[in-house]
């Protein structure tokens, strides 16, 4: 499919006649392209997966999701939860303002921070105009941006087989000059690494003599599952987590997140390892389990939805951020890093979208302004980038989820130690103070920095108050052994599941 493309101005930019090959039509991938394809460079997108690169013509968006195990295989997170954050928002209304609308009209929600459900909408809690998500399945903001990035006249998609390589010389830092496929070389200035969290551009630049980017991991520590349903009719409550409702409890956790177009996903949260995520497998039991959660029973009442899908289980995931400057020299020349293939956090806090696409326009301006005559100037822009827009929420969700792991078994944790209020006595204040509510809103959805909230005076002096007013109590939610218990009473249950620690 090709059409008119909706460029941003392009005459006269350094990128024209720039090739740029984007390995990867994930979302990552697809903004990469749209980006550099805007500011004139000419664009190839290689997939292994040929439904990536297929236009979904959407004369029914509001269709089934696929759930089955064959839609983007290689990407089995994308058929759980997804959102885009405020930051998202901001990102997409400003550089593709014709994909935002595209969105809308194929029935994704502009959906505010706390506010409360109507049938037709929300009652925004603040009268913040930033302070809005998108509620969205990741199955259709992810078709009708490839419907619009394959619209692009520089865009053009090459079905690639595999990738097999990268194209270059192993003499001092490499320098990536294409990419080797199943059905030929791909010469390109310019390489994007889209492939996410399990990408090869590591071993493939071990090849070319490079160490390849250098990172760190730390397991989120949780598995996660979710069930989509079909709303007959919204519950008249207000979204107590940005634009979800729910969050994590003592033992476990569970959100609800309205999406586009009637759908509603349900997703638990337990420890990682734990075999109590394989009984919540079972239908009944993970319907019942999610209803012991705060928040949850409004949306399980009879009427309000119908279940559309099995449940479906994430067994773990995993905070990383990849650098391709290691001890401020670059491992490799002519290739970036995009998306989850340079940084990916806990799925369950909604960012992945809305950094991916802060990244890759921010990425795509600095080349645009520089130009790829000085390859070894754009690895180390690019760098700087990545510790800038995407390190502070690494390490933020990091810390995040060694303190719920730590609290899951049973020892006290704080994300941020010292004599201010943590980010969890803040998140308790917020329940009693406006003030607080918003500065942890804009925080949530990625408007402020992580650590902006811990600067400001007038919020902290405010949750001291709220806190010594009205001192937080345990964690709601329920225990491990209420879920143990729950199981049991199901029909075949075995007599004992196994401890947190036990591998799945």
């Amino acid at each position: 499919m090709r059409g008119p493309a909706h460029a941003e101005a392009v005459s006269g930019s350094p990128l024209e006649g720039t090739r740029v090959a984007v390995v990867g039509a994930g979302v990552a991938g697809l903004l990469s392209a749209l980006a550099f394809a805007r500011r004139g460079a000419d664009v190839v997108i290689l997939d292994r997966d040929a439904g990536a690169l297929e236009v979904s013509h959407h004369d029914s968006p509001a269709g089934d999701t696929p759930f089955g195990e064959e839609w983007r295989k290689g990407t089995p997170q994308a058929r759980h939860t997804h959102a885009c954050a405020a930051l998202g928002r901001r990102v997409l209304r400003e550089h593709v303002p014709d994909l935002w609308e595209s969105l809308l009209a194929a029935g994704a929600i502009e959906m505010p921070f706390g506010g409360r459900l109507l049938q037709d909408g929300a009652t925004p809690r603040h009268d913040d105009a930033e302070l809005f998500g998108l509620a969205v399945r990741r199955s259709l903001f992810e078709s009708i941006l490839r419907d619009v990035a394959l619209s692009e006249r520089r865009i053009q998609v090459r079905p690639s087989g595999a990738v097999t390589g990268l194209i270059g010389a192993p003499n001092g830092i490499p320098v990536v000059e294409g990419v080797r496929t199943a059905h030929g070389d791909v010469r390109a200035d310019l390489t994007i690494d889209a492939l996410g969290r399990a990408s090869h551009f590591g071993t493939w630049l071990e090849g070319l003599g490079s160490p390849g980017p250098q990172g760190a991991a730390e397991s989120c520590g949780l598995a996660y599952l979710t069930r989509w349903y079909r709303l007959a009719r919204r519950p008249g409550i207000r979204l107590n987590a940005g634009f979800s409702a729910g969050g994590y409890g003592a033992a476990s956790g569970c959100i609800a997140c309205p999406a586009d177009n009637g759908y509603l996903s349900v997703t638990l949260m337990v420890p990682q390892g734990d075999a109590l995520q394989h009984a919540l497998l079972d239908e009944a039991a993970f319907t019942a389990a999610a209803g012991l959660h705060p928040g949850m029973s409004p949306w399980l009442e009879p009427g309000v939805c119908v279940p559309l899908s099995p449940v479906l289980r994430w067994p773990g995931c995993e905070n990383h951020y990849r650098r391709y400057v290691v001890d401020g020299r670059p491992v490799a020349l002519g290739v970036i890093g995009a998306g989850d293939a340079v940084c990916a956090t806990n799925p369950t806090y909604t960012r992945g979208m809305s950094l991916a696409a802060r990244h890759a326009f921010a990425v795509a301006d600095m080349v645009c302004a520089q130009g790829t005559g000085d390859l070894y100037r754009l690895a180390m822009g690019a760098d700087a980038i990545g510790e800038a827009v995407l390190r502070p929420w690494f390490e933020d969700s990091v810390a995040q989820d060694r303190v719920r792991n730590a609290q899951w078994a049973g020892v006290a944790g704080h994300s941020r130690p010292g004599d201010g209020p943590t980010l969890q006595q803040l998140t308790a204040a917020a329940a009693h103070d406006d003030v607080v509510w918003h500065a942890l809103a804009r925080r949530s959805g990625m408007l402020d920095a992580p650590d902006a909230v811990f600067t400001r005076a007038d919020v902290l002096d405010r949750a001291r108050r709220a806190l010594a007013q009205r001192p937080s109590g345990p964690q709601a939610g329920p225990s491990r052994n209420d879920l143990l218990a729950l199981v049991a009473r199901r029909p075949g249950a075995p007599a004992q599941a196994t401890s947190w620690g036990g591998v799945s």
